[in-house]
């Protein structure tokens, strides 16, 4: 007998179909996966929101650092530097006088003395004068 002779015919075991367990895990499966696209749709719907509104803060916060820069630049063009005021004589004299160690009451009374001595005699006062209670005003 040959092997492949047309004479002889195998039978295959016939299926009764797709066995009752099988069905049940395809059909536990197609639920789940269900239940995962819901929730995957939800969170890509929530995600898209944070998306909008992450990028509207971001445009509110692009639109006030905007407004911050032309603030400082209007700030920056009206703020001309001041030229520093030079300090007075008087107050170059008193400083001399201190930092050579005297009293800041000395350096005055010496200052009084150096004005008096420089306008004359005859408008000289008394070391005491400027300093009496009944002077006025």
């Amino acid at each position: 007998m040959l092997f492949f002779s047309s004479n002889q015919q195998v039978d295959m075991p016939k299926t009764a179909g797709i066995p009752k367990s099988i069905l049940a895990d395809i059909n536990k499966l197609k639920t789940r996966l269900t239940s995962l696209e819901k929730n995957h749709n939800s969170l890509i719907k929530d995600f898209k929101s944070t998306i909008k509104s992450h990028s509207e803060m971001l445009k509110k916060q692009q639109s006030t650092i905007a407004q911050q820069e032309t603030t400082i630049a209007q700030l920056g063009k009206k703020s001309v530097k001041k030229e520093k005021r030079k300090p007075s004589e008087y107050n170059l004299f008193l400083k001399g006088k201190m930092t050579q160690g005297m009293s800041m009451i000395d350096a005055v009374k010496a200052w009084k003395e150096k004005d008096t001595s420089s306008t004359g005699s005859s408008t000289r006062q008394t070391g005491q004068d400027w300093q009496s209670p009944t002077q006025q005003y």
